[in-house]
């Protein structure tokens, strides 16, 4: 783990500056970004969300309970999931450490950012008529004991986590049933769940949290009972008896195979 930890963090990652083959100055692109995992991506990155923390702190402290400082709330736990999204698999799990750890786009087909835009249109066109109450400390609560209880999945599972179902089982990756996976089998899922929802009913977005609370259920139903499948593959008996045990907030058995 040490070695990859070296490899993804070391000082040859990402070299983008180059010597002149003429009277010429070093040249570093500052404002070039792509998907090329290196360090000069990931500084970037990271940096740009930092600055969004720091500009959603600053809208929530300036603006108060207002519609301004509950989308500054909204941005701080936005940009806060996806830093530790990266630093939970960049200090627990290196190996598979890439840009898309950052998890921007995590089906590849863009509906997670069509997901989020959308929300973000529907709280931009009911804006005036919204005054922070009671449902937006519920969204609020939900969205960071969401945001909890996922990091704490991938923090457990360490080596054994995956953004992306295994289709084949490697020599690091092992049954976990300890920590908070005594408690729900799918812990990452449950989590990423709420807090997306939370988020919605934080801004008090009708039709976003009434459309993400549908299409997350069903797509994390399918998906479970697919990863369910392989980790049957995987670890026997012994996956069998811990399904057994450990119940889940997540309906597996509504899709049948």
């Amino acid at each position: 783990m040490e070695s990859a930890r070296e490899e993804a963090f070391g000082p040859n990652v990402g070299q983008f500056r180059r010597q002149p083959t003429g009277p010429q100055r070093w040249y570093t692109p500052v404002a070039a970004i792509d998907t090329t995992h290196t360090s000069h991506n990931i500084a970037l990155t990271a940096c740009a969300l930092g600055i969004a923390m720091g500009v959603g702190l600053s809208m929530a402290y300036v603006c108060g309970w207002s519609t301004w400082g509950v989308f500054g709330m909204y941005v701080v736990l936005v940009s806060t999931y996806h830093m530790l999204e990266y630093l939970s698999v960049a200090l627990y799990n290196p190996e598979r450490l890439e840009m898309g750890s950052f998890m921007f786009n995590p089906d590849v087909d863009n509906g997670y950012i069509m997901a989020m835009g959308m929300s973000l249109v529907e709280y931009a066109v009911g804006y005036g008529g919204r005054t922070p109450g009671v449902i937006t400390v519920v969204g609020l609560g939900a969205a960071v004991a969401g945001q909890i209880v996922r990091t704490l999945a991938m923090v457990t599972a360490k080596t054994s986590f995956n953004h992306y179902v295994a289709t084949r089982q490697v020599a690091d990756h092992s049954l976990v049933t300890h920590g908070i996976y005594a408690y729900e089998r799918h812990p990452s899922y449950v989590g990423f769940y709420v807090w997306s929802v939370g988020l919605q009913v934080m801004l008090q977005n009708v039709c976003s949290a009434v459309l993400f609370s549908a299409v997350l259920g069903y797509f994390f139903v399918k998906r479970t009972k697919k990863e369910e499948l392989f980790l049957i593959r995987f670890f026997g008996h012994k996956y069998l008896e811990y399904r057994n045990q450990t119940r889940s907030l997540i309906p597996v058995g509504l899709i049948k195979y």
